[in-house]
């Protein structure tokens, strides 16, 4: 089968959505199925580019805008992926969110080739979801395009893959019928992350950690409300434990320390920056607890966080808020603490963690467990196979 895949990101730096894609499409390709993944070149403005990874052909697409703006918007990027495409022949299409350089030429050579399409959403970019939350120039002048896009494109697909029940309910409500919509979450990464001891993991990281130190880990990025939410369970845990510690920032968290990290934790916080995969997959494997702490809002309770897939898959307990998206799997495979968004709450289920080993231990080695099973690529995958059988 020649399927094509769009994405309004940038490639291997566009969050969660390409390795969804990425992940999606090289399982695919063990499979036999020729797959072709569109994704917005990090600097091209006039080339494109193609490279083949794990059997996926990986189209990367120049693009004028720069920065935010560097993620769906750009008239010039749907001109040329159409363009690109218009000679192109598949059998299906699979769109990953709904905004313009993704639907357009989609629905595009959907119409030209009479071929079924699929979008997945994955995130609520429109009105009541992450619009609410940026800055008010960008709410007012994108919140209306975001809102249009989902509420119009969506309901037009042939197919809806909701991440998460959260969304397959706004699904229903926007009128899609029940049997054009399934509910799927992303993958674990089980093939590259894989669950390492703690000790092991500092051993190999050696100087990079020091010794004897309870450390609590932080994986990507933070925004700056749920910082504040994280350093100060952070310090509440630092007056409650009797041992050093240290929180682990791993990854580029793009958060501004100076201004928002408190002055008596300044000594307590280690910042890997960019890492290889191996060295994020040691440094989570590293950690004691890993923390999911997210201020209770419509999109962390409707949003599917992506960074949990690799808490997961390096069998390590997770303290996380509770989340409406997260109650049900917490309940059902017990990897970890569910808390309210408060740092009282959150430093209390970080505590029992760290206290107790044998809990410790059972909560790391059902996370590990829901990865390789429930939640594995091979397992999703086969779902996603499904439905293009189906449709074809």
């Amino acid at each position: 089968m020649k399927i094509l895949y769009l994405t309004h990101t940038v490639t291997w730096k566009g969050g969660g959505i390409f390795f969804t894609a990425f992940h999606q499409a090289r399982y695919l390709a063990r499979r036999g199925h020729d797959v072709t993944l569109l994704s917005i070149s990090p600097s091209s403005r006039f080339r494109f580019s193609e490279t083949m990874v794990e059997g996926v052909r990986i189209v990367e697409t120049p693009d004028l805008l720069s920065g935010l703006a560097r993620t769906g918007w750009d008239i010039w990027d749907i001109f040329r992926r159409i363009l690109y495409l218009k000679d192109e022949k598949f059998d299906i299409i699979h769109g990953f969110e709904s905004r313009p350089v993704v639907s357009l030429p989609a629905f595009f050579m959907r119409r030209k080739l009479g071929i079924p399409l699929i979008l997945t959403w994955a995130d609520w970019f429109g009105r009541g979801g992450r619009s609410e939350e940026r800055p008010w120039p960008v709410r007012i002048f994108m919140a209306p395009i975001e809102d249009f896009c989902e509420k119009y494109f969506y309901p037009k697909a042939d197919f809806i893959i909701a991440m998460g029940e959260p969304l397959f309910d706004k699904a229903i409500v926007m009128g899609i019928p029940k049997h054009k919509i399934m509910s799927l979450l992303h993958g674990s990464d089980i093939e590259r992350t894989k669950a390492i001891s703690p000790k092991t993991a500092k051993l190999k990281l050696g100087q990079k950690l020091p010794e004897n130190t309870i450390l609590l880990g932080y994986l990507g990025y933070l925004w700056t409300v749920n910082a504040d939410l994280l350093f100060q369970t952070v310090r509440l845990v630092k007056t409650a434990i009797h041992q050093p510690f240290k929180l682990l920032l791993i990854g580029n968290h793009r958060v501004n320390l100076t201004k928002l990290l408190p002055y008596d934790l300044k000594g307590d916080v280690i910042e890997t920056g960019w890492a290889s995969y191996e060295d994020v997959n040691l440094y989570l494997c590293a950690s004691d607890v890993l923390l999911l702490p997210l201020v209770r809002s419509p999109v962390s309770d409707n949003i599917w966080p992506s960074k949990l897939n690799d808490y997961l898959a390096s069998g390590r307990p997770i303290v996380a808020t509770d989340m409406q998206i997260l109650k049900s799997i917490y309940q059902k495979k017990n990897f970890g603490y569910l808390t309210d968004d408060n740092p009282t709450a959150l430093a209390e289920a970080i505590l029992s963690v760290i206290s107790q080993e044998a809990v410790s231990q059972t909560f790391g080695h059902n996370a590990r467990a829901l990865a390789e099973d429930e939640l594995s690529w091979e397992k999703i995958v086969d779902e996603v196979e499904t439905i293009y059988s189906c449709l074809v």
